[in-house]
């Protein structure tokens, strides 16, 4: 019997060591930045969202969050959790870099208001994809592609959002010579703040685990500038200079 609480008594010590070295701050923040080091900040901020969770009057653990939120392009909650980082009072160090990054944010919601936004991307491959979201509500993940000059949509997603036919076959030139496509209009691609309305694509396949590829009857419409390191895609129109 003593050696059989002895063994339970094990167990569920170190199910106690494993849940509190799992659930600290530092742990969160660890392993948050090991996925920040490795450039995956979707991971980063799951990490530093758990802790926030709980750990809700950790300071650093929403200025954290909020710079993954920065990366992921997603400003207004960044700012959010900024603001939060500010209130709980942090050391003077991260208040300072605090108070730095969310007037930089401030500053470029105010481009943004002057016909710029910015979204995030993600490599693929030597690749860069984005979300962008199609008819107002479906979600897709398309190619960049500034040498393309035609939008292009899988069949799959196409027979989805019921687009039908809107013209003959377009030629297409790819990496496995010519081919075709049927034309079709979008009602909808929306990036970020950007969004534009009746936009004419060809329906074919984009290659393996994408739903379409972004060319250049949406780019175009926009001076586009990719930042790598920060895996930001900046949209401006050209009217809002």
């Amino acid at each position: 019997m003593r050696r059989v609480l002895t063994l339970v008594a094990g167990v569920l010590i170190g199910q106690w060591l494993a849940f509190t070295a799992v659930s600290s701050p530092a742990e969160f923040l660890r392993r948050g930045l090991a996925a920040w080091e490795r450039h995956d900040y979707a991971d980063a901020l799951k990490f530093w969202s758990q802790g926030v969770a709980l750990h809700p009057d950790d300071a650093l653990l929403h200025y954290r969050r909020a710079t993954a939120l920065a990366r992921l392009g997603q400003p207004r909650s960044a700012a959010d959790a900024y603001r939060l980082a500010l209130l709980l009072e942090p050391p003077s160090r991260i208040g300072a870099l605090v108070e730095e990054e969310l007037g930089r944010l401030e500053r470029e919601a105010a481009t943004v208001g002057r016909g710029e936004t910015a979204v995030a991307v993600e490599p693929v491959r030597g690749v860069w994809v984005v979300r962008v979201t199609l008819n107002e509500d479906r979600q897709a993940r398309f190619l960049v592609d500034t040498g393309s000059s035609v939008t292009i949509v899988a069949p799959a997603l196409a027979a989805a959002l019921g687009l039908g036919a809107a013209g003959g076959a377009v030629e297409l030139q790819t990496l496995g010579g010519s081919t075709s496509g049927a034309s079709a209009t979008l009602g909808s691609v929306r990036l970020g703040a950007a969004e534009l309305r009746d936009v004419p694509v060809v329906v074919h396949d984009p290659g393996p685990g994408l739903e379409g590829i972004l060319g250049n009857t949406v780019l175009a419409r926009y001076h586009v500038t990719l930042d790598p390191d920060r895996r930001l895609l900046h949209l401006r129109h050209p009217g809002g200079e």
